[in-house]
C-alpha cells in the first residue's frame, strides 16, 4: 500500500518531466515547422483574388464559410500527420541514442515514460493548433469587414433599403465569428490526442518508424469510417457470419475509437452549437482510449528486451 502511494504521489513529477524534455526534442527536431508553414500557405489562399470570382451564390456567408473550412481541415490535416509522425519517431529515436536506456535504468515506470511521451506530443499539438486558430480568427476577422461591405454593396446596387439588407448582413456577421468553431477544434484536438497514444501503442509493437506510420495512418482512415465499413460488410455476409463480424466490431472498437465522433467542425461551421454534456462525453472517452493505449503500451514495452 505504501509503494502504491509512493508511486502516485511521484508519477506527475515524472511523467511531467518526460513530458518537459520530449516538448524540448521534437521542438528541436522542428518536424511541426514545415508543417506548420503547409497550414500556414493554405490559409494564405484566402487572400488571392480569386474569390472575387467565385460567383453571388458564394458571397458573404459563402466566402467566410469556405475560409473555416479550409482552415479547420489544414488543422486536421496537420495534426494527423503531426501526431502520427512525431510519436512514432520517439521510441526508435531514443532507442537509437540510447536515451531508452538510460532513462529504464532509472526507477522510471514504463507507463510513466510513455505517458510522458504521450504528453509532450499532445502539448506541443496544442500550441500548434493555438497558432493556427490564432491564425483563423485573425483572418475571419480581417476578411469580415470587406465581405460585409462588399454585400452591402450588391444589396444597394440591386435597389434593396437599409432595413432589408440587415438580415443578410447579419448573416454574414454570423459566418464571421469563429467562436462556435472552437467547440469543433476542441473535438479535433481530443481525437488527435487520441491518435497519439494510438500511435504510441503501434510504435511499441512494430518494428521500424516508417511500418508505425503506414499501420497508424490506416488504423486512422479505419477508424474514421469503421461504422460504414462494418456495416457494409455485416450487410453483405450471409447470417451465419454476420455475428462474428459484430463481434469483431465490437473488439475492434473497444481498442480503436470511432474517430468521427471527434468531427464536429463541419457542423459548427455551419452554425449549429455543441453542449457542454457532449464535450463532457468526449473528453470522458478520449481519456478512457489514451489510458487503455498507454497501459497496453506499457505492457508490450516490458515485454521488449533493451
Amino acid at each position: 500500500m505504501l509503494a502504491l502511494v509512493s508511486y502516485l504521489l511521484h508519477a506527475p513529477n515524472r511523467i511531467a518531466a518526460v513530458a518537459a524534455v520530449t516538448f524540448t526534442q521534437l521542438v528541436r527536431m522542428r518536424l511541426f515547422v514545415v508543417l506548420a508553414l503547409f497550414a500556414v500557405g493554405f490559409l494564405a489562399l484566402q487572400f488571392m483574388p480569386y474569390q472575387q470570382n467565385l460567383g453571388v451564390e458564394f458571397a458573404g456567408v459563402g466566402q467566410l464559410q469556405l475560409i473555416q473550412d479550409v482552415a479547420t481541415g489544414c488543422m486536421r490535416l496537420f495534426g494527423m500527420i503531426f501526431c502520427v509522425a512525431a510519436t512514432a519517431l520517439l521510441i526508435p529515436r531514443d532507442t537509437e541514442d540510447r536515451i531508452l536506456y538510460t532513462i529504464l535504468c532509472k526507477p522510471v515506470p514504463r507507463f510513466d515514460y510513455l505517458a510522458g511521451k504521450a504528453l509532450g506530443v499532445i502539448a506541443l499539438l496544442a500550441v500548434m493548433l493555438l497558432v493556427m486558430d490564432g491564425l483563423m480568427v485573425l483572418l475571419m476577422q480581417l476578411r469580415e469587414p470587406g465581405i460585409e461591405t462588399q454585400v452591402r454593396n450588391q444589396l444597394a446596387a440591386a435597389g434593396f433599403s437599409a432595413d432589408d439588407m440587415e438580415p443578410y448582413l447579419q448573416q454574414v456577421r454570423a459566418a464571421g465569428n469563429a467562436l462556435p468553431t472552437q467547440a469543433g477544434i476542441f473535438a479535433m484536438f481530443l481525437g488527435l490526442a487520441v491518435l497519439t497514444s494510438l500511435t504510441l501503442l503501434i510504435s511499441g509493437v512494430t518494428s521500424g518508424t516508417i511500418v508505425s506510420i503506414v499501420i497508424s495512418l490506416g488504423t486512422y482512415f479505419v477508424g474514421m469510417f469503421q461504422g460504414q465499413l462494418f456495416q457494409g460488410i455485416v450487410a453483405s455476409s450471409t447470417i451465419g457470419t454476420s455475428s462474428v463480424l459484430q463481434w469483431v466490431q465490437q473488439v475492434f472498437s473497444v481498442l480503436i475509437p470511432d474517430f468521427s465522433l471527434f468531427s464536429l467542425t463541419d457542423a459548427t461551421a455551419a452554425g449549429e452549437t455543441v453542449s457542454p454534456g457532449l464535450l463532457v462525453g468526449l473528453m470522458l472517452i478520449a481519456m478512457a482510449y489514451m489510458l487503455l493505449h498507454l497501459l497496453l503500451a506499457a505492457w508490450f514495452l516490458s515485454r521488449k528486451e533493451f
